[in-house]
């Protein structure tokens, strides 16, 4: 018999803003426990001291003996983990050609690796425990990628990957693993940017009205999905272990995700690199607008007024 909320318990990773926050929010509202983790605790000491159940870890998922020490101090805490959502991540953004091996390498021991390390070091616990869920937040980049965002989509399609070997490898065990491919949300990504290498070279040149024209859409708009949405998804695949094992959220993605199974695969090609030919016009934009629906949050971006 699945145990109440208020003796369950949710171990997530990334939660100073975003998908992370509004998570701990809402599951701190529907009475789980909750051990909350952000990379520097004192730039966020006070973050969810109003919230009842919800304690705050220190964790740097690239540290990976940090994430077995963090893993084993929530379980001591706690005494149980009933749910983990890997959600710590961030977008390399820019032309492949003008990023550094160094950026690439950082952004798949990021957004994949950590992944693997978080999840590796709960599996004992709740392999012993007799199951448990695990939630990756993806991206829809890790269903249809987009240009300039090759990394990122990559390490988001791999989660995507180690998503379904392990529900297959971990459904012995009564231990289900889910992933969520969310669309555009008003999150913090694209204020935590890493840039492909910044130099004025001929490759930058070459690139820059490409680039500039993809962002232009972004750029273009004031507001976007409400981060809630991603944290009720979440909420629904934690307490609903047999819903589906992979969560395509937001009707952007939905819409794109129908188009590329409709079309042949060179047309869908051809599709995405129309958008960077030329700027997003007033239809396209007023169009993104409309699928993000009536909950919609102020967009935050930090991006150069001189592209790269």
């Amino acid at each position: 018999m699945e145990r109440d909320s208020a003796q369950r318990t949710l171990f997530i990773t990334g939660t100073n803003s975003g998908f992370g926050k509004a998570t701990v929010e809402l599951f701190a509202a529907e009475g789980w426990r909750v051990a909350a983790t952000v990379r520097d605790k004192r730039a966020h000491e006070n973050l969810f001291s109003h919230l009842a159940g919800v304690r705050l870890y220190e964790l740097d998922v690239d540290d990976f003996e940090q994430v077995e020490r963090v893993a084993a101090e929530a379980v001591k805490d706690f005494g149980r983990i009933d749910v983990v959502v890997n959600n710590a991540g961030y977008c390399l953004m820019g032309p492949t050609e003008t990023s550094t091996m160094e950026q690439i390498r950082r952004q798949f021991w990021t957004n994949t690796l950590g992944v693997f390390a978080v999840t590796k070091a709960f599996l004992p616990h709740m392999r012993e425990a007799g199951g448990g869920t695990i939630i990756n937040i993806a991206s829809a980049s890790a269903m249809f990628n987009y240009p300039f965002v090759a990394a990122y989509g990559a390490s988001k399609w791999a989660v995507r990957g180690m998503t379904e070997g392990l529900a297959a490898e971990l459904a012995p065990f009564n231990i289900v693993v889910k992933g969520i491919y969310p669309g555009f949300h008003a999150t913090a990504i694209f204020t935590k940017l890493d840039q492909g290498a910044a130099a004025e070279t001929p490759a930058h040149r070459a690139y820059k009205p490409y680039y500039a024209n993809m962002l232009s859409a972004q750029k273009a708009l004031p507001n976007a999905g409400s981060p809630a949405r991603i944290a009720r998804a979440i909420h629904r695949a934690a307490t609903s272990p047999k819903g589906r094992p992979h969560i395509v959220s937001g009707l952007d993605a939905k819409l794109l995700l129908l188009v590329k199974r409709l079309l042949p695969q060179r047309a869908f090609q051809r599709l995405q690199t129309r958008a960077i030919l030329a700027p997003a016009s007033k239809a396209q934009t007023a169009f993104m607008r409309l699928t993000f629906g009536r909950n919609q949050r102020p967009l935050r971006m930090d991006l150069p007024d001189d592209l790269p």
